[in-house]
This record gives structure tokens, sequence and C-alpha cells, in this order.
């Protein structure tokens, strides 16, 4: 749920994650703080209502009416906004907007690699494409590398997003040894 909201800023940050048992909003982006100009002026911010949800589930079949009065309530409800200051709204439903990570998911993902594989002017990127997780700048760079593949490069698209750190995935040695402060050695 777009919201677009009189008020020149309502938090520093992209976006938030609420935690709270009394809200149903599991995100909000705060889409000015990408970039300026994708807000109708700068006396405006538009924020993005996200909530997780499967086609078919209640806030799914909610109508535009219900999740606009819902996503007003909880801005104010949340203390971000007072109800009175969104001047606009529309809804974007997006069915399957994440990937689906169960004990066969790389299994999974391997038989579709395989298939894939067989298409040399097929490039599949982002979120949807790789069936993968991947952040905003993991997925307009295999979208920019795929580009490049068309042109002649050759690119694995496959890995970009796969470093371990990034994902916070640790041995416990390693994360130990990640935890020891660097100590430079004397000098002369």
């Amino acid at each position: 749920v777009a919201l677009v909201i009189d008020k020149p800023d309502l938090f520093p940050d992209n976006w938030i994650y609420i935690h709270s048992p009394e809200a149903k909003v599991g995100r909000i982006q705060n889409f000015k703080n990408w970039s300026p100009e994708m807000v109708p002026d700068l006396s405006k911010t538009c924020i993005g209502m996200e909530y997780f949800c499967s086609v078919g589930d209640a806030i799914w079949e909610a109508s535009d009416t219900e999740l606009l009065d819902l996503a007003t309530h909880e801005i104010e409800t949340l203390g971000l906004a007072k109800a009175k200051d969104v001047e606009d709204g529309t809804i974007i439903r997006q069915p399957k907007a994440y990937p689906v990570y169960d004990r066969e998911y790389r299994q999974h993902l391997q038989v579709i690699q395989d298939y894939l594989a067989q298409f040399d002017n097929l490039q599949t990127v982002g979120r949807n494409g790789m069936h993968r997780y991947n952040n905003q700048d993991h997925s307009m760079l295999t979208g920019y590398l795929a580009a490049r593949n068309l042109l002649g490069e050759h690119h694995d698209l496959w890995n970009v997003n796969l470093e371990r750190s990034y994902h916070e995935e640790f041995t416990k040695e390693e994360w130990q040894s990640r935890q020891k402060p660097q100590i430079a050695a004397p000098i002369g």
C-alpha cells in the first residue's frame, strides 16, 4: 500500500521493520529517502506499507478501500503520521514476491538451473527470475550483467549474492575470529 503523506520527513531510514503484534504491516519503506524523485513534491513523503500475505488470504482479498483504510489507521497507530495527513494512496498486489526456502530448496534450484542452461539466449535475473531472495542491489547487478552477457561477455549470474559474509553465514570458529579486536603491531 503506497501512501502519499503531507509531511516532508517521517523518519530518516529507507525502511523500517515493524514487529508489533498490534500491527499487520511488516515493513514500511520511505521512498523519498531512496530518491527525492519518488515523491510528487519535496513537501510530501511517499511510503510503502508492506503487508506480507498470500494469494487468497484475508489481506490479499481485502478491497483497495479496506487496505487504504488499514494502512492509514496503522501509520497513525504507529505514531508516524496523522490519518488526516494521508493525501492519496494506491494498492499494488505482487504475488509470489518472495522465494520459498524449504529443505529441498537447493535441489529444486539445481533442477531449474540445469534446465535453463540449455538456452544460450536466456538470462534470468532478479528475485523471481533466480528464485533467490536478492536485495535490490543484487537484482540490479544481475540485470546489468545479463545485458553485458548479451553483448558478448560471460558472467555467471548465479554467482551474484553468494557471499557468506553478506548472509552472515559463518561457522562458530569464523564468527569468533571476526569478534576478536584487531591490534596493530607496534612500530619500530
